[in-house]
């Protein structure tokens, strides 16, 4: 069972329990301080649970580990501060603004390893650019709603910038997608690679010929200095 999965389904236990746990309040009719923070304990661990989804899909494909590894830990840091806020007596101010900020760092790592993980060789040179520029505004969003929770920047001016970027970052995020789509199409290879140590890989390549995309698999999971003995060979999507 890949790491993947591992978390999907504990992130569907705990949707599942605030669920529930969110029904029987309401059947019961009693919502008291314990509850609310139950709910909200659950409802928190499952949402960044779901931010660390993307950095366990770049492990399990054997890419960018700097960036999967800091994607997680952002997730469990924020969850962590998320829960000490909730269960705590009388918060800290320090501690709802650090919350926030690892939040609003996790939302940037977690944005860019969704578009990584996303990325194909054959791209084209607009998807790469978009990519690029994607990334920068997801860092400068993410630097300016830091210094908005720390009181750096303050006033309607402020918050308008901020909505601003935040708004054309998402449009640029949604755009690649769309874009990916629309490029002509080409016969997809899903193959499975056998690493010397390790579960296998699965890897889909988009394009090209049987051998170009079995070097092209090696390639990407030989990248984290793995080792290839096999590789196993699916039949070709023509979709």
């Amino acid at each position: 069972m890949t790491g993947r999965r591992i978390l999907l389904l504990c992130v569907a236990g705990l949707l599942a329990a605030s669920a529930l746990l969110a029904i029987g309040i309401l059947l019961v009719g009693h919502f008291g301080d314990t509850e609310s923070k139950i709910l909200g304990s659950t409802a928190f661990l499952a949402g960044y649970g779901l931010l660390a989804v993307p950095a366990v899909t770049l492990f399990d494909q054997g890419l960018l580990r700097a960036l999967a590894l800091a994607t997680a830990s952002l997730a469990a840091l924020s969850a962590a501060l998320a829960l000490a806020a909730v269960w705590m007596p009388s918060e800290p101010d320090a501690l709802g603004r650090s919350a926030g900020t690892a939040s609003v760092l996790t939302l940037a790592c977690t944005q860019i390893s969704i578009l990584s993980a996303r990325r194909r060789e054959r791209d084209s040179a607009v998807l790469r650019r978009l990519f690029a520029t994607s990334c920068g505004t997801g860092v400068l969003a993410a630097a300016a709603g830091t210094a908005f929770v720390w009181g750096g920047l303050q006033g309607g001016d402020s918050a308008r910038l901020i909505g601003a970027l935040v708004v054309l970052d998402l449009a640029l995020v949604a755009l690649q997608p769309v874009l990916a789509r629309a490029r002509p199409g080409g016969p997809v290879h899903r193959l499975r690679v056998v690493r010397s140590l390790g579960e296998p890989v699965d890897v889909t390549i988009e394009g090209g010929d049987l051998a170009g995309a079995a070097a092209k698999a090696i390639r990407s999971v030989e990248r984290d200095g793995s080792r290839v003995v096999a590789v196993e060979v699916g039949e070709p999507d023509p979709s």
